[in-house]
């Protein structure tokens, strides 16, 4: 049997029709929360979830400051308050350079990934104050915590996310509003089925010769959400199979020969 941790809670999840954030949802309905999913498109999610009368969609783009707004308010209108928001919507940027990037598209991606949780924050964090307490659940990145080829714009806002979600962390910690990010490495999800042979080159640099699932990952994010993490907050929890873990450097136990190595007996 499921535990209960989330029993009478509302939890508003952006992105929540695909991905972590559809498996977060399943996951908080499933240990008794009740979610209302702000995304782009319905893509038939409300069928999938498993208690279907305890999940609730709104249409609407979170890089719109008044759709952020107006979603939020119409979750408090609909349930009568928030216990947590979950922010798990973004936009993947392209592989490019900063000279041969876009403009436009940089702007969009530090919008719709970081401005977009400076849009949430300001009115879920008051109704959370009204409440006396409240939870916020952000999705960084592995991206954030070093530079990566090629992913400059989705790198930059995935960074200030963090920074953003610290601070917003210790100015309301005394407001009993504790504010997290889960940071996930390489997923498989329907974004990345289509990379092919580069998807086994990704996994193959990964420690644990994997990627993840999404309802592993969902499974931190619960974690952070529940009470079970109720002196965290500030902190940027990395679930990435070891992928951070690693320097870069090449494996030194494949490439020099026993006799050569330092600890060697012979």
């Amino acid at each position: 049997m499921p535990a209960h941790r989330f029993e009478g809670k509302t939890i508003f999840v952006t992105g929540g029709t695909s991905g972590l954030g559809r498996a977060s949802c399943a996951q908080f309905i499933e240990e008794g929360g009740e979610v209302f999913i702000m995304d782009l498109e319905e893509r038939s999610v409300l069928q999938h979830l498993g208690d279907k009368l305890k999940a609730h969609f709104y249409q609407g783009d979170v890089g719109k400051p008044e759709d952020c707004e107006a979603a939020i308010n119409a979750c408090v209108e609909k349930l009568g308050k928030l216990d947590i928001l979950f922010h798990c919507a973004a936009q993947l940027s392209p592989m490019s350079t900063v000279p041969n990037h876009d403009l436009a598209l940089f702007q969009q991606i530090i919008n719709t990934n970081l401005c977009s949780l400076f849009y949430l924050a300001r009115i879920a964090i008051p109704q959370m104050q009204k409440q006396g307490k409240g939870v916020i659940v952000v999705t960084g990145s592995t991206s954030a915590m070093a530079g990566e080829h090629g992913l400059p714009s989705y790198s930059a806002s995935k960074a200030g996310m963090i920074n953003l979600m610290r601070s917003m962390a210790i100015d309301h910690a005394q407001d009993n509003i504790r504010i997290n990010a889960i940071c996930p490495g390489y997923m498989r999800t329907a974004m990345t089925a289509g990379l092919g042979e580069l998807a086994k080159v990704v996994e193959d640099s990964i420690p644990q010769g994997r990627g993840a699932d999404p309802e592993e990952v969902a499974r931190s994010v619960l974690f952070l959400a529940s009470e079970d993490a109720s002196f965290m907050t500030g902190h940027a929890m990395v679930v990435d199979g070891g992928w951070c873990a690693h320097s870069g450097a090449p494996d030194f136990l494949k490439l020099v020969p026993q006799q050569f190595r330092p600890d060697s007996t012979t």
